[in-house]
């Protein structure tokens, strides 16, 4: 307790001049004797626990700290997921211009395959005219010149119930495939199939099954 004198007061414990009509010492935060205390204020402040550390008047504060903690985790959740978005964006940004944005060579194999599949369905089509009038495919002898010139098998005929050639079926016929290549035409069961293809860019060594047409009975085979 705090010493008392009739000019002036001391604190008991620090010995620091105290000024009139105070409850604590300014020092030490001792009570003060003779001072009007709160006994609830005094008990409530007991039952708090402080921070350990110098000032005794900066105290801890449980729910307080607890809400400091969920906050904290909460935005180290929020980041994760964050981070995580930016990551699998990034990446399918990435891959979606990776195979929409071609190279200068894609292009020009895109190109040219496109371009052999086309001839290939066009002479597929002259072949099935060929077979409407004449009864059968070229045979593998006659091979593709037989949609441009008359086969020496056919002679001109005023009968039309007489299967005859009544070409040509088509206005030209591709010399080569796009990579400079024969287009290979096989015929089959005695002219009642074919098959037709390129080599592809790969030459004779090459892949042939995504660039060829065959008859529809072969098909079904």
């Amino acid at each position: 307790m705090v010493a008392e004198s009739p000019d002036k007061q001391r604190c008991a414990g620090c010995g620091a001049a105290l000024a009139a009509n105070l409850r604590y010492c300014v020092n030490c935060y001792r009570p003060v004797a003779g001072a009007r205390q709160s006994s609830a204020h005094i008990e409530t402040a007991r039952q708090v626990e402080t921070t350990r550390r110098a000032d005794p008047t900066v105290v801890f504060m449980p729910e307080a700290h607890e809400a400091r903690l969920r906050r904290a985790r909460l935005r180290k959740r929020t980041m994760i997921v964050v981070a995580v978005v930016v990551l699998l964006t990034t990446t399918a940004i990435a891959t979606w211009l990776k195979l929409t944005h071609q190279s200068p060579e894609q292009r020009r194999a895109m190109a040219r395959s496109e371009m052999a599949q086309r001839e290939l369905n066009l002479m597929a089509e002259a072949l099935e005219h060929f077979r409407d009038d004449v009864g059968r495919y070229p045979t593998t002898a006659e091979s593709l010149h037989g949609l441009i010139n008359r086969p020496a098998a056919f002679k001109p005929s005023a009968d039309a119930g007489v299967n005859q050639w009544l070409g040509p079926y088509l206005d030209s016929l591709p010399e080569v495939d796009p990579w400079g290549n024969d287009y290979v035409y096989e015929a089959m069961e005695g002219g009642q199939g074919f098959r037709l293809y390129s080599h592809g860019p790969g030459g004779e060594t090459g892949s042939s099954g995504q660039l060829q047409v065959s008859s529809p009975d072969s098909r079904q085979d």
